[in-house]
């Protein structure tokens, strides 16, 4: 095929979009209708589709090879002074080899690069050579070096390469969260190779990640010259030659230059760009186009038309990735978009012009601004203002302008300038002398209690001390002093961390009432806040709400008050939350989250507690990959802090494990819970143990598959809740006791489970909420381990029913309704109705697809891969289902273990070739 024009390519657009939404059979019946009306456009959209499948397979060092039995046939053999080994790369031009030297002089590993034989002689020969000659000019430690070049006893031309263990860049930089200054120390590399390149007057054409590798070491190595051009050999304004023209335009779309999709002059600028994409992608986690995938006249119009939105922006767009990309930054989602806004949007900017006589001149002005921003100086890509070099210089010279700035303000005092200073420099020591007044009162406070009021020789317990300083501060004389309001408070706090809510709400009730006498804002708030937080322990939660607004109506907007804004909107997400306004509950989460960033007091400590709450926000949101990642991020605090063996700790840990469970990472959350267990164990002891907490890792073990320890827990676990009277353990024990019992083939036992629990949780909740969908699905396998059929298919019926009713009211259970669709597929594939099975199970494997985080693993995806491969195979679509168990495999083994039976079925599965006899019930989950 020619080079298209951009008017063609948005002519073929609609039609390959079409075609690459169907699979091979449909698609092959739609090209032959096509071709019927129109045999050029027909013509035009196979080979752009052969081409896609042909991308598939390209590149230099890809894994999975496919080839001939003539190629497969060269291991053991000897090239040169080397001995082949095993095939590591299959590509349009040739395969690539692992090879070793086999000559006893030293020991190396070499990648050996053949071209087909059918291109012997064909223009693919001549850049094969062209490929030869360009390394050959080559010698910079940050390119794979060319060890030599021949041809076999057979006639096949060879390059032999070094061989670099490493992986993409952009991997090994999210592997390892890179920070964004290590990012562009190690791209500075990736630069440095390019230039060497250009000085050697070669153009790469083909910058991508997967061409510039990263070794374990660290060391950079820029790979693929195939597609690489000689300047000296092009025309004027690198006009293509006879060469180029007849390879056709080889590139990588993502990564191509607008000259290059347009048919224009191919130059060092761009390489530029393709470096200016590769930065972007480093700098964000996504591709200047935007999100993907996108179709081939869309991908056209970004890459010549649409200006790429600047990477500060990009990095606070999206809610669901946000702080999971800055995570792999090492940052919070904020800071990486201050540390990008200004001089690296500008650099990227710069790189990524349309034009190229825009961009930056060469690869070393690109890398000379971005050193210039490591070092804090001004760059060349931007407006040189005074302002702007001020601001550079401040921050090159932080401590002589601190103290030339002192000098100036002394000598310039009684300026109105100076007289602002001095007003917010009172407001800064009010706040100052505040918190060490407070600090003093607290530490005073202490002393007493601990020596003073403390009876010599006897023990006394945490309970002891907080009625001991109740009794002192409710004694003082001076009623209105903000130490004291703030004391009551505190030890207000401290009631309600050991679940005394009545002397809790004593005490806040009198701070509360007492701070309504003086003016001070930040003590006004916090009584107020600390207040709600105890009234939504007794469930009045409508002054709870009050109350949290009052506080913040309280607060000016100064950073002083930022510490009391967090706490309030910490509390307004709790009580949201329990008011079911789940979605207000997540935004006063992260509000209060982005207060502390931006505040000047934050702390490893305040940071821990709003991940808390943001993770507990989450959950209750049934956001669950979000609610992993704070918690995963209050992990990495909670440790670096010490505290990894506290209660506080083993609490993180278990809310951490349900929602890893809740995505289906059951694997991972059995570790987690059995930390948890272990913190809360007294020397090997579990009697110290919550029953939520047992019944949690019963869970995880009824997932994996190991029932007898999962019963084992669970009953342990009831009894104890029985014995506390522990109203909401108890019904969750019994439903899991229920779930293990139906998975041991004991229906009766399971049913009886039921029966109990059932009334209990009709009394607790409302008329249908989702729970009773859950239910519903329970007795439905019950039903299908008795082999009746009817009742199940009635139950999961009802199961599914109730829940889309509760979604559709804007209540909870939105994330249970994949596991109730997986459910009636299988209760419909045991009743013959092989339809409504295979549509259930796709339509929860498209459900879970937009739930889950892309490139993460769920059971919970697996199993409806696997429901969906059962159907298909029931349905005689055998190719369809291998593909389904194919994937059922991918899914379950890191999450629920090779051993698993689910995974075992779906990998023997994935090989079978035959419609198997589908029995008249299945085996629950």
């Amino acid at each position: 095929m020619s080079r298209l024009t951009p008017e063609q390519w948005q002519g073929l657009s609609r039609h390959l979009d079409q075609a690459l939404t169907l699979s091979g059979e449909e698609r092959a019946r739609w090209l032959e209708s096509l071709r019927t009306d129109n045999p050029t456009l027909a013509g035009q959209i196979q080979e752009l589709l052969e081409r896609d499948h042909a991308a598939d397979h390209e590149g230099f060092l890809d894994t999975s090879p496919i080839l001939s039995p003539e190629t497969a046939a060269l291991a053991g053999q000897s090239v040169g002074a080397y001995r082949l080994i095993s095939p590591i790369g299959h590509g349009g031009m040739g395969t690539v080899w692992l090879a070793e030297r086999n000559d006893g002089r030293f020991q190396r590993k070499a990648a050996v690069k053949f071209l087909s034989v059918g291109l012997v002689g064909h223009s693919s020969g001549e850049r094969f050579k062209q490929e030869g000659a360009i390394l050959a000019r080559l010698a910079n430690p940050n390119i794979a070096e060319l060890l030599d070049a021949g041809v076999t006893a057979g006639g096949q031309p060879y390059l032999i390469l070094e061989y670099v263990e490493g992986e993409p860049i952009d991997r090994y930089c999210d592997e390892r969260r890179l920070d964004v200054r290590a990012r562009i120390r190690l791209f500075l590399d990736v630069l440095a190779a390019v230039a060497h390149a250009h000085t050697n007057l070669i153009v790469h054409r083909d910058i991508k990640p997967s061409n510039v590798q990263v070794s374990k070491s660290g060391e950079v190595k820029l790979l693929d010259f195939g597609i690489a051009k000689l300047i000296e050999a092009e025309g004027q304004e690198g006009a293509a030659t006879a060469l180029t023209s007849e390879a056709g335009s080889p590139l990588t779309p993502e990564y191509a230059a607008p000259e290059q999709v347009t048919g224009g002059s191919v130059t060092t600028a761009t390489d530029v760009y393709a470096l200016g994409v590769l930065l972007y992608v480093l700098l964000t986690g996504r591709h200047p186009a935007g999100v993907g995938p996108h179709s081939p006249a869309d991908l056209l119009r970004a890459i010549t038309d649409t200006e790429p939105r600047r990477p500060s922006d990009v990095v606070v767009s999206d809610p669901s990735e946000r702080q999971s990309r800055a995570a792999r930054r090492g940052a919070v989602a904020e800071k990486l978009c201050r540390q990008l806004r200004g001089d690296l949007d500008t650099i990227a900017a710069k790189a990524l012009k349309k034009a190229p006589q825009e961009r930056y001149a060469t690869v070393v002005a690109f890398a000379e601004d971005l050193g210039r921003y490591l070092r804090n100086e001004p760059i060349r890509a931007r407006p040189d203002t005074v302002t702007y070099r001020a601001a550079k210089f401040v921050r090159r010279n932080r401590i002589a302008v601190m103290l030339g700035s002192l000098a100036i303000l002394a000598a310039t005092a009684g300026v109105v300038g100076t007289l602002m200073q001095a007003q917010r420099a009172k407001m800064e020591r009010d706040f100052a002398f505040r918190q060490v007044s407070r600090a003093e009162a607290v530490n005073d406070l202490d002393m007493f209690l601990l020596s003073d009021a403390a009876p010599s020789g006897k023990p006394f317990t945490g309970h002891d001390l907080l009625q001991r300083a109740e009794h002192i501060i409710t004694q003082q004389h001076s009623q209105s002093d903000p130490d004291r309001i703030r004391l009551m408070i505190s030890i207000g706090l401290q009631y309600l961390q050991l679940d005394e809510t009545e002397s809790a709400l004593r005490l806040l009730e009198e701070g509360y009432r007492l701070s309504r006498t003086i003016n001070d804002p930040s003590v006004r708030a916090n009584a107020a806040c600390t207040l709600a937080d105890a009234l939504s322990r007794s469930q009045d939660l409508a002054r709870a709400e009050q109350l949290v607004q009052e506080g913040l109506r309280e607060l000016p907007e100064e950073p002083q008050f930022a510490l009391e804004r967090v706490a309030c909107l910490s509390s307004g997400s709790d009580i949201a939350g329990e008011s079911g306004n789940i979605k207000e509950g997540v935004r006063q989460a992260e509000a209060a989250q982005q207060t502390l960033q931006r505040s000047p007091f934050d702390s490893d400590v305040l940071e821990l507690r709003r991940w808390l709450a943001l993770g507990d926000a989450y959950s209750a949101a049934g956001e669950s990959s979000k609610g992993v990642q704070a918690f995963e991020r209050s992990l990495q605090l909670i440790t670096s802090l010490g505290r990894s063996d506290t209660s506080t700790a083993s609490v993180l840990l278990n809310n951490l494990a349900l929602q890893m469970d809740q995505i289906g990472r059951p694997l991972e959350a059995e570790k987690m819970f059995r930390r948890s267990i272990d913190i809360t164990s007294i020397n090997g002891n579990q009697d110290s143990v919550s029953p939520i907490l047992m019944n949690n890792y019963a869970r995880s073990l009824r997932e994996l598959a190991r029932l007898p320890e999962a019963a084992d827990y669970a009953e342990r676990a009831c009894t104890k809740a029985r014995s506390t009277s522990s109203h909401s353990a108890v019904n969750r024990l019994l439903l899991e006791r229920a779930r293990i019992y139906t998975l041991q083939h004991k229906p009766d036992q399971a049913e009886a489970m039921l029966a109990e629990v059932e009334p209990m949780l009709r009394k607790d909740l409302p008329p249908g909420h989702f729970a009773f969908a859950t239910l519903a699905a329970d007795h439905a396998r019950i039903a299908l381990e008795k082999r009746d059929i009817l009742a199940a298919a009635r139950f999961a019926e009802e199961a599914v029913e109730i829940d889309e009713a509760a979604i559709k009211d804007g209540r909870e259970g939105s994330y249970v309704l994949p596991k109730l669709l997986i459910c009636r597929s299988e209760v419909s594939l045991a009743a013959g109705r092989q339809d409504q099975a295979s549509a259930d199970a796709s339509r929860a494997v498209g459900l879970l697809q937009l739930q889950i985080e892309r490139g993460t693993f769920s059971s919970i995806l697996g199993s409806a891969f696997l429901a969906l491969g059962n159907a298909l195979q029931a349905h005689g679509k055998i190719d369809e289902a291998r593909a389904a168990f194919r994937s059922a495999a991918q899914h379950l083994e890191p999450t629920l273990g090779i051993n698993h039976p689910d995974t075992r079925a779906a990998q023997r599965l994935a090989q079978s070739t035959e419609p198997r006899e589908i029995p008249s019930h299945s085996q629950p989950k």
